[in-house]
């Protein structure tokens, strides 16, 4: 019995992936037009698109209209366990990235109310998340959480 042959679109990002991950392609680096590289793997255009599509969903490029096909710089991930983090990347110092935590006692007001799907003045906790590389502030995130359904342990500030 023989095994099907996987659709090219496959091993062209495979191809591709390595030569991002190995820096062949650096970050922010253009690729060529797509009929040159459709050309280069010998495949239609819409097969080279389908191809491209792969490494847009894994994050690796990035198409921008009118301009082309990017890859895209590497994120920083984070794994949340136990109250602590774990960088995933082994490349980044677990030092350098960290996250802090406030919790606020607030209440649904206006479209807030209805995005939740809460009664207006409905009691809810607010975690306001900061992340910092270095010193500097890397990203802010805002949760609202009704308050019956937040974890009882939350404190007022805690560091992740």
């Amino acid at each position: 019995m023989t095994r099907p042959v996987p659709p090219p679109r496959y091993s062209i990002a495979d191809d591709l992936r390595a030569r991002i991950i190995t820096g062949r392609l650096k970050p922010d680096e253009r690729l060529p037009s797509e009929n040159k590289v459709a050309a280069h793997y010998r495949v239609s255009t819409p097969t080279l698109r389908n191809a491209l599509a792969v490494l847009q969903g894994e994050g690796l490029i990035e198409e921008i209209h009118g301009k082309g096909n990017f890859v895209r710089r590497r994120l920083h991930q984070l794994t949340y366990a136990g109250g602590g983090h774990m960088a995933n990347d082994r490349d980044v110092p677990r030092a350098a990235l960290r996250v802090t935590v406030r919790t606020t006692k607030t209440r649904a007001r206006g479209s807030l109310a209805s995005l939740l799907k809460v009664p207006l003045h409905s009691p809810l906790t607010e975690l306001l998340c900061v992340g910092y590389e270095g010193e500097s502030p890397h990203t802010l995130i805002r949760v609202y959480v009704p308050r019956d359904l937040a974890p009882i342990n939350l404190q007022a500030e805690v560091p992740c």
